[in-house]
């Protein structure tokens, strides 16, 4: 910036120089041409013997001999300067009293018709002074600017390194067992894309710590009880002298594995949703047609269980083409058929209705709960919670509802139950149409 500066400086300050000196070439040419030298004394002071700033020799051009000298010169002959550059020329040259100046020769034509070389010069002490005071204005000002943006700079890099420092204490003082606290809340405006990156890091981290807890805790909590039974049926077995009955044991310890598998089963399916492992490929459907093949089926595993299935009344369109997942949408539906089927009371009837409103296609599945409340609905869909506070049984374990919520939530899909005169409705939907 320094040398840009000199430069156009510079350059402004001899472009005002040589300016000046061509209208004072002009002037004192005209005055020769029109009065003589003795109207320069008259009418231009400035070229008085005691003048010391301005000067001109006026040479023969022809003769190259010096014709007249300003009585400022002292006698003294001003400098042709570089003649092969022809006039006018502009060049620095050394007045008669020694100061530096700055000089212009000229061509100048006179009566007789015999041309002669003016030389005018000024003197540059003004003007140099002038130019050392710029620059030490510019390195005056470089230099305070300069001590300005260091100071600056490392002000905000000692804030910056402040805030750091504190922001390590705070993340060395992170445990999984404490609630997780968002850093870089003073952090400047430019540094806030990475401090909200950050927390988003330790947000999913904590995330994933919370679920990796949860699993841990559901499965100890949903094992503890079909071991118990597997360790005491085993153990019955062995003393048992009667086969029969040892049977009986070994059959009670399958049964308890079995549910036990599908506990660890839905666990881990779950906490595969959550987390982003398992994600869902929506694909055209029929939901009509899949709605009547899990009622089909639903109620085939209820007569093979030995219970009486419930009366089925279904108002199903003939086909309902729509777009979702259709291994997660059969494992929600087959889930809230099941449940409908095994905890209907005896000659109850579930009604399974899919119309079409005016965000698209719902679909209703209805069974009468008698045992159930108001305020147990907000118990629906939390891990291992029964109405029945003995337990699980062999076929549920408190998780059918939690699952598919889970689904629900991991493909979109609306869901929520409602309880009226005694009958529970679970309302899925709206699905857009594809035709």
């Amino acid at each position: 910036m320094f040398l840009t500066l000199d430069y156009w400086i510079d350059r402004a300050i001899y472009q005002r120089m040589d300016t000046s000196l061509m209208q004072r070439s002009a002037a004192v040419g005209r005055m020769l041409q029109a009065l003589g030298p003795q109207a320069l004394q008259l009418l231009m002071p400035e070229y008085e013997p005691e003048g010391h700033t301005e000067f001109f020799t006026v040479f023969d051009q022809e003769a190259g001999t010096v014709a007249l000298r300003s009585p400022s010169s002292a006698g003294a002959t001003l400098s042709l300067g570089p003649m092969q550059q022809g006039t006018p020329r502009y060049y620095d040259v050394t007045l008669p009293d020694g100061h530096v100046g700055r000089a212009l020769a000229t061509r100048l034509p006179m009566p007789e018709g015999r041309s002669k070389i003016l030389v005018v010069a000024t003197e540059r002490e003004d003007w140099n002074r002038t130019e050392r005071r710029v620059h030490f204005a510019l390195l005056g000002g470089i230099a305070l600017a300069t001590l300005l943006a260091t100071g600056l700079a490392l002000y905000l890099v000692r804030r910056v390194v402040a805030i750091l420092e504190r922001t390590g204490v705070a993340l060395s003082s992170l445990r999984a067992d404490r609630p997780m606290q968002p850093l870089g809340g003073d952090f400047p405006h430019e540094l806030r894309p990475f401090v909200d990156a950050f927390n988003l890091g330790l947000h999913h981290l904590y995330s994933a710590i919370d679920r990796e807890r949860r699993f841990a805790s559901d499965v100890a909590h949903e094992l503890r009880t079909p071991l118990a039974e597997i360790r005491t049926s085993a153990e019955s077995a062995l003393r048992d002298s009667d086969p029969e009955r040892a049977r009986r044991g070994l059959r009670t310890a399958i049964q308890a594995c079995s549910r036990m598998q599908r506990s660890v089963d839905t666990l881990l399916l779950v906490a595969q949703l959550e987390s982003g492992q398992q994600i869902p490929a929506p694909d055209p459907l029929d939901l009509a047609a899949l709605v009547r093949e899990l009622l089909q089926c639903s109620r085939q595993q209820a007569m093979q269980a030995g219970r009486i299935p419930p009366a089925i009344r279904q108002d199903l369109p003939a086909s309902v083409w729509i777009q979702s997942d259709q291994g997660i949408l059969e494992r929600i539906l087959s889930n809230l058929l099941r449940n409908a089927m095994e905890y209907a009371p005896a000659g109850d009837v579930l009604e399974c209705c899919l119309q079409r409103g005016e965000a698209g296609w719902v679909l209703s599945i209805t069974n009468t709960a008698p045992r159930l409340q108001m305020a147990d609905l907000e118990h629906l869909g939390k891990r291992f919670w029964r109405k029945d506070p003995e337990g699980g049984t062999v076929e549920h374990a408190g998780l059918g509802i939690a699952l598919v919520f889970a689904l629900a939530q991991a493909i979109a899909l609306p869901l929520r139950f409602s309880l009226k005169d005694q009958r529970l409705t679970a309302v899925l939907g709206p699905w857009a149409s594809l035709v």
